[in-house]
């Protein structure tokens, strides 16, 4: 905070020193507020940066941006992880529509575009963060709903399951760690996966997921299952 200080004629009765005292103790005892904080503000960026995991620390960084709504205007109510899948899809080629996959030194990132659909396209996606496995559908038209009834059918497989609904209806949740580790062992000899609801936005979605057995290894190493 930078404090303006005016200076004014003082009658020839005062003291000048008194009259500037006085300014300089109001705009330390107006700043004391700003610098604390600032130097709070300081201190959770650094518990942030201190996370070991990609993705703990961006929910650290969206957490402190809530919490100080000065430090960013508008909040995007999608995940990171839900902002990272995106950025891996602009790198699609045109005509590719099976597993995309990603790795770095503590992620792994599948995601899977829905057929016969135009962009922005509902996703398909798996991933391992932080040795958690999570199964969801990303949607770039938000659901209006707290859960959502759907069945998963493959292969000679029909899993009846209600997914939560997150990120403000952009993200549809089949459960992370042990229960979504069972619905993918489920799906490992699918080739193309569809999705059946009364939910009109997910109903009749259909994903190539063939190979997904081979292509999920790399994650289930890193996860441990």
């Amino acid at each position: 905070m930078i404090a303006t200080l005016t200076t004014r004629h003082a009658p020839t009765t005062g003291t000048p020193g008194r009259w500037l005292l006085a300014g300089l103790a109001i705009a330390l005892l107006a700043g004391a507020p700003t610098v604390q904080a600032e130097d709070s503000r300081l201190a959770e960026a650094r518990a942030c940066a201190a996370q070991s995991s990609r993705l703990a620390r961006l929910q650290c960084y969206d957490a402190l941006f809530r919490d100080h709504p000065d430090a960013a205007q508008e909040q995007d109510p999608r995940s990171p992880l839900w902002q990272d899948v995106a950025a891996q899809e602009a790198e699609r080629a045109a005509d590719d529509v099976g597993l995309l996959v990603r790795e770095t030194p503590d992620t792994v990132l599948m995601s899977a575009p829905a057929l016969g659909t135009v962009p922005p396209r509902p996703l398909l996606v798996i991933s391992c963060d932080d040795a958690i496995t999570r199964f969801q559908l990303h949607l770039s038209e938000p659901l209006e709903a707290p859960r959502a009834p759907l069945r998963l059918q493959g292969a000679g497989v029909a899993l009846d399951q209600t997914w939560r609904v997150l990120d403000a209806g952009h993200v549809l949740s089949g459960g992370r760690g042990l229960p979504a580790i069972a619905t993918l062992k489920r799906l490992l000899g699918t080739e193309q996966l569809t999705l059946a609801s009364e939910r009109p936005a997910i109903d009749g979605l259909r994903f190539d997921v063939s190979g997904l057995r081979s292509a999920v290894a790399p994650l289930r190493a890193m996860c441990r299952w």
